[in-house]
């Protein structure tokens, strides 16, 4: 009888490999500092005035200033400075995941690449802008640029008129699930055969006094003296500290990624999404319907409970999210939740809303691409429950099979991507 090896698990042509990530984010340009940050614990965020109360700080990452000639390559500086800075920070994403994975555009059939988006507040921050110069001594109407740059969607639609791509250009907005929507449907549509390259993208740039002021007013903002520990996810339950930034995967099928040499970081196996159906703003405390997803995704997959090796978690810092990942994970995995790491990426890097399960999905990869797992930083361990682990404060060198990544999104939502080490498929007749 022939066996299976843990490759052939994930075997639905095509298989679905990642060739590149590019992360812009608070102190980060580069898949490497993105990894080393988050290796080795070093937070990004920094303390600033609360918009919304001048006699308190709060925690804010935020990237710094984008370098047209290096950020934005190509793109003519007429172009680029009529982007919002939502956009920048988006195409710069994209085209740093593009140097990453090393792939030119120009040898690729364009019909067959795909752009796909996801944030929280599509041209939010670009409107309350806008709006705000209104009045006695601000512009009177809007102009052909508002409508250009101001509209939901565009990120991929400008995208795809300076790549010239022909495929896919879709966003969505699923709160902070909204990058790993994107991811998921990029996945789905190579799976499905109908194009060979995604570029799958997360993104946020929405930090402005309104923003603060709705999280403010429902307590759901950490403040601290410390911007390195404002963020205490699962443990200290510290609410959100908010950044801005965008992550972009390269995905491809295996065949193209081989066909063109591609350095392999990780197989995406599956992706599955579900809303909790009951309330527009409460997360599932009982971690009964993220249970559900998680368990209908292993079972999609063939992927047994004892194979994965972590899980990279919303870890939000909110209570009640904290407590309801804590309880999927012993819905799910038992007594195993004791030794399998629920970890959270948003002590590093903030909370970057609809980019933050792009974050995730990113963080995961590479989990298992360098063998380690990335720390869980801020936990009191003398506070942490041994029902679950979480990796607190020190990373760990670990044989990674299979990684989660977790995210839920205000309105109920709930998604799961599953990434697994990459492995060439042994040929079943020498089995």
């Amino acid at each position: 009888m022939r066996s299976v090896t843990s490759a052939t698990k994930c075997q639905t042509t095509p298989r679905v490999v990642v060739t590149g990530i590019g992360p812009i984010l608070p102190g980060c340009r580069d898949s490497g500092t993105f990894w080393d940050h988050l290796r080795n614990g070093h937070s990004q965020l920094e303390l600033e005035l609360d918009p919304n109360d001048p006699t308190a700080s709060c925690a804010v990452g935020r990237v710094g200033d984008l370098d047209p000639q290096r950020d934005l390559e190509d793109i003519p500086e007429r172009f680029t400075q009529l982007y919002h800075r939502e956009l920048q920070l988006y195409l710069a994403s994209v085209f740093s995941a593009r140097r990453e994975a090393d792939i030119d555009l120009s040898t690729l059939d364009r019909e067959r690449v795909g752009l796909y988006d996801g944030a929280a507040r599509h041209m939010f921050a670009f409107w309350y802008e806008r709006l705000s110069e209104r009045g006695d001594n601000g512009p009177a109407g809007y102009t052909r640029r508002d409508l250009m740059t101001g509209l939901p969607g565009q990120t991929v639609g400008i995208a795809a008129s300076l790549l010239q791509i022909r495929g896919p250009a879709l966003c969505f907005s699923g709160t902070c699930s909204a990058g790993a929507m994107a991811i998921g449907q990029a996945f789905r549509d190579i799976r499905a055969g109908d194009i060979d390259v995604g570029l799958a993208t997360g993104h946020e740039s929405c930090l402005v006094p309104p923003v603060f002021g709705m999280y403010h007013d429902a307590h759901l903002i950490s403040h601290s003296d410390d911007a390195k520990r404002a963020v205490r996810a699962f443990v200290g339950h510290s609410g959100n500290a908010f950044a801005e930034g965008a992550v972009t995967l390269v995905l491809e099928s295996l065949e193209h990624a081989e066909s063109r040499g591609a350095e392999i970081l990780a197989e995406l196996c599956g992706y599955k999404y579900g809303n909790n159906g009951y309330h527009p703003t409460s997360v599932d405390v009982s971690g009964v319907r993220p249970a559900e997803i998680i368990e209908s995704l292993l079972v999609a997959t063939e992927t047994a409970r004892d194979e994965v090796d972590f899980v990279v978690g919303h870890g939000n810092g909110v209570q009640l999210s904290d407590v309801s990942e804590q309880n999927y994970m012993r819905l799910v995995f038992g007594q195993r939740a004791r030794e399998i790491p629920l970890l959270s990426t948003k002590p590093i890097f903030g909370h970057t809303l609809g980019a933050s399960s792009a974050v995730n999905a990113a963080a995961s990869v590479f989990n298992l691409h360098h063998g380690f797992v990335f720390p869980t930083i801020n936990i009191d361990e003398s506070r942490q429950k041994r029902a679950v682990f979480h990796q607190a404060n020190h990373g760990a060198y670990r044989d990674c099979r299979v990684g989660l990544s977790m995210a839920y999104g205000m309105g109920g939502h709930n998604t799961v991507l599953l990434f697994r080490r990459f492995e060439r498929q042994s040929d079943p007749d020498l089995l």
